[in-house]
């Protein structure tokens, strides 16, 4: 059902050519990265956000040898929304194959200052709008198959102060991607769920939250605490999501691919000479 078939000698084949993926949140950051990738692979790509004028703007820097990225408003904590964006993927870009739920919000705040407003307005976006997008993608991949991608965090596997909403969504989507892939293969479907666990990115929402490039030295001492040396790119969650979406990874369900620079490995020490 999910074989991976060789290509033919002397042909190269794009890892996913003739596949359509939707990227949710994909104006800018994580979700910018991931649609690129896609794309460089073969993949017929829906970008959508609720920012439509950010979005339409890398479709079009992406629209380059015919590819026909397509651009849409979408509000993924809206029923209504999620109708509206499967209907128009189906008509313009053929039957999904591939979902990525990366739309996400952070709020960082401590537990005393934020309202219940706050924290459900991070769950609307983060965790709503991942169960809508799984329960839209079961309901457009059916029997076909395909694969759903969910961006957690490792924030969704450790705590961290003044993040209570954002971890709580990321653990949420943790569970809900594990919970998708056993529903999915208790019903007889081909449909694949796993999730991605990026650390600490170079985005623009982690610009504004910790005051990366602003020149208060917050990414040397976030850079000291990574295996890696360095923060993360969106290009290196792309090169993730793209395995994830491919025949590649055929037999990768309900798991989690983290991609931290060897953070969840464990702190840095620094190397103890020996007195030998």
């Amino acid at each position: 059902m999910w074989a991976t078939h060789a290509p033919e000698q002397g042909v190269h084949m794009k890892r996913l050519e003739g596949k359509v993926a939707l990227v949710t949140g994909a104006a800018r950051g994580i979700g910018a990265g991931i649609a690129r990738a896609f794309a460089r692979e073969g993949a017929r790509v829906v970008v959508t956000d609720i920012d439509l004028e950010a979005a339409a703007v890398l479709a079009a820097s992406m629209n380059v040898d015919g590819m026909n990225i397509v651009a849409l408003r979408h509000d993924v904590s809206d029923v209504a929304s999620w109708k509206t964006v499967i209907e128009q993927v189906d008509r313009q870009c053929g039957p999904l194959d591939v979902l990525v739920n990366n739309a996400g919000i952070l709020v960082v705040q401590s537990i005393a200052e934020m309202s219940l407003d706050d924290f459900r307005r991070v769950s609307a976006v983060n965790t709503d709008g991942t169960f809508l997008g799984i329960k839209n993608a079961f309901s457009s991949m059916g029997v076909r198959g395909g694969s759903i991608i969910n961006l957690s965090s490792i924030g969704g596997q450790i705590g961290a102060a003044n993040q209570i909403a954002y971890n709580a969504s990321k653990g949420a989507i943790r569970l809900m991607t594990k919970c998708a892939a056993l529903e999915a293969a208790a019903l007889g479907l081909p449909i694949r769920c796993n999730s991605i666990h990026p650390g600490v990115m170079l985005t623009p929402m982690t610009q504004a939250h910790y005051g990366f490039g602003a020149g208060i030295g917050t990414e040397s001492l976030f850079n000291a605490a990574i295996p890696a040396g360095r923060l993360g790119t969106p290009e290196d969650v792309g090169h993730a999501a793209v395995y994830l979406a491919s025949d590649e990874s055929a037999y990768v369900n309900g798991s989690e691919l983290v991609v931290d620079g060897g953070v969840m490995a464990g702190p840095v020490r620094k190397p103890q000479l020996s007195q030998e």
